[in-house]
């Protein structure tokens, strides 16, 4: 049984290097009907210090300078393979499918923090690299530990929700666990929407952007929708489960008929309606775990 299972998982990931698109989305379907919410379920915390966390910029400044985790730490470790995967394996080989091997193409690596992820890639071959995290201090030490191996290598501050990247600039965007961490904030279809909006606007057409999520275990219900909104026009293919994590790979198509900008106000209204679903749900199990 595993064996039937290990080939068959093996013959699916040949299809996407092959570049076989195993989904295209039609974005309308998909924002009309979209069948899930996201509920962030928990209790508020009691203090300032309990309640600084994943969605909290000064939770990452903290974290990347003193090495403090807070009240309910991790155990991902920052300066190493950090979150979900390492680069070599699946990641890897997608990247040099996706790329054909030409090392020339630009990279964006959004959420770079400060673990192994950008040094590797550099390292395999593709130094036209620029890195980005919301954290000072994380781009300030990235910047010195790699300035004599990395010479090439470009890093920038930046919110990934508005970018200061050029458009059409970047041929990859690689993602690990940056979108994930922008579902746990407190509006998270917003904070999905526009980050997802600038990675489309950073893009070339042809251009690939390289999601590394949990999904939450079912990528399908939790990740998909979103990268289907009406603002997008993304070609969309994923591996099967991985390990606990997934690999999407969206390539940027032609905008087709219809208004950018009207788009994205259908984009935002519905953002802006499930945000408001999430948080009500979100009250009421405080209120049923209360009673």
């Amino acid at each position: 049984t595993w064996c039937v299972a290990h080939c068959a998982m093996t013959r699916l990931w040949h299809v996407l290097l092959k570049g076989i698109v195993l989904w295209s989305l039609v974005a309308e379907l998909a924002y009309l009907s979209p069948p899930w919410r996201l509920h962030r379920m928990g209790l508020r915390a009691t203090s300032e210090e309990e309640t600084l966390s994943y969605q909290d910029e000064d939770y990452w400044e903290r974290r990347y300078k003193t090495g403090d985790k807070g009240a309910n730490p991790d155990r991902i470790d920052d300066r190493g393979v950090g979150w979900l995967c390492g680069y070599k394996g699946p990641l890897q080989e997608t990247l040099v499918a996706i790329t054909g091997g030409d090392r020339s193409k630009v990279i964006l690596n959004i959420g770079c923090g400060l673990d192994r992820l950008s040094p590797d890639i550099y390292a395999d071959g593709y130094t036209n690299l620029l890195s980005s995290d919301i954290s000072a201090h994380a781009i300030a030490e990235m910047q010195t530990s790699t300035a004599d191996d990395m010479p090439l290598a470009k890093w920038l501050v930046d919110d990934v929700m508005q970018m200061n990247v050029p458009s059409e600039s970047v041929d990859i965007v690689v993602d690990k666990g940056t979108l994930d961490a922008l579902l746990i904030r407190p509006q998270p279809f917003s904070c999905a929407a526009k980050a997802l909006r600038e990675i489309q606007r950073v893009l070339k057409v042809g251009g690939i952007y390289l999601m590394i999520t949990h999904g939450r275990g079912d990528p399908d219900t939790w990740r998909l929708p979103l990268l289907a909104m009406p603002h997008l026009s993304f070609n969309i293919a994923k591996t099967p489960d991985m390990g606990g994590y997934f690999i999407f790979v969206c390539t940027k198509l032609p905008w087709g008929s219809g208004s950018p900008e009207e788009a994205w106000s259908q984009a935002e209204e519905w953002a802006q309606q499930r945000d408001q679903e999430d948080q009500e749900a979100e009250f009421a199990a405080i209120d049923d775990v209360g009673q």
